[in-house]
């Protein structure tokens, strides 16, 4: 079995090496606060005096600790160490963050896969668990047997090592504008005398239906036809307008609703009001300077 070595042990990364522990993995480990790898030396892991020791140790490391700028200052404390290793990086970030990891990863002669974790640490290990990866296909293969250990549902989006923490992003984007529509709609039903949890799960009821409803925007803003609405910008600029106004009426935090009702209200009066809701995007897009 493949000698392996983690950084960080929080809760998903103490879940990345309780998974290899039990598949029958050597794994080192390190963290500042040695305690935390209590649990995973009674499962047989060893406990490294140091970040450099612990990548000495293998010549595979997972890092999982807050951000690519704390997994940034352990390795350059490790630089010496990390010459002929394989750094596999599932640490929260972004696209600029992974090429700058990268690029300091090749300097010194070690080989770099960026990742990101797509589901809970409770998941890790089993048919729910998801990791996308991006960087040379090259040390995706070398990584792939002990990933898919860790996540079945595992996918090399791109040679570009940006690629996986852009697409992290854009699926936060899309959690964070949920979330605040679901948060939204609660203050609705509390405003109204609702029962919130009934509006909720009528909400996971919906899911399916609007999952489908992002698939044909994705399938829109590819082809760039937004000419043949299911449901027009203005209809529903005209919806969330109303949102807007209820906010107000009712005494409840307006932000959301309004801030979601200007970009709407934008794309009506430049003109994308009759084409398909995704026309939204040339708002978006032009505040960038980028061609509509």
């Amino acid at each position: 079995m493949r000698h392996l070595s983690v950084i960080g042990l929080g809760v998903m990364g103490s879940a990345l090496a309780t998974t290899l522990l039990k598949a029958g993995h050597p794994v080192t480990v390190w963290n500042r606060s040695a305690a935390k790898a209590a649990p995973l030396q009674a499962l047989g892991a060893t406990l490294a005096p140091s970040v450099g020791a612990a990548i000495a140790a293998s010549d595979m490391t997972l890092v999982c600790v807050d951000n690519y700028t704390v997994s940034q200052q352990l390795l350059d404390e490790a630089s010496d160490a990390v010459a002929g290793k394989l750094l596999v990086q599932l640490s929260t970030g972004s696209p600029q963050g992974a090429r700058a990891l990268e690029s300091w990863s090749h300097a010194r002669g070690a080989r770099y896969l960026d990742g990101a974790i797509l589901c809970f640490p409770d998941q890790i290990g089993t048919t729910d668990a998801s990791i996308i990866c991006s960087g040379a296909s090259t040390a995706f293969s070398e990584a792939e047997p002990v990933l898919r250990l860790l996540a079945p549902t595992l996918d090399h989006v791109a040679e570009a090592v940006g690629a996986a923490a852009a697409q992290d992003c854009a699926v936060a984007a899309y959690f964070a504008g949920g979330l605040l529509g679901a948060l939204h709609g609660a203050l609705i039903c509390e405003a109204e005398g609702l029962p919130v949890a009934k509006v909720c799960a009528q909400f996971s009821e919906l899911s399916p239906i609007l999952g489908g409803d992002v698939a044909h925007l994705g399938k829109t803003l590819a082809s760039g036809d937004f000419d043949h609405p299911y449901a027009s910008l203005k209809t529903w600029s005209a919806a969330i307008s109303r949102l807007a106004g209820h906010a107000t009426d009712a005494g409840i935090d307006s932000r959301f609703p309004r801030f979601a009702a200007d970009l709407f209200e934008e794309g009506v009066a430049q003109g994308f009001g009759q084409q398909e809701v995704s026309a939204l995007i040339k708002v978006l897009r032009a505040r960038n300077g980028a061609a509509q």
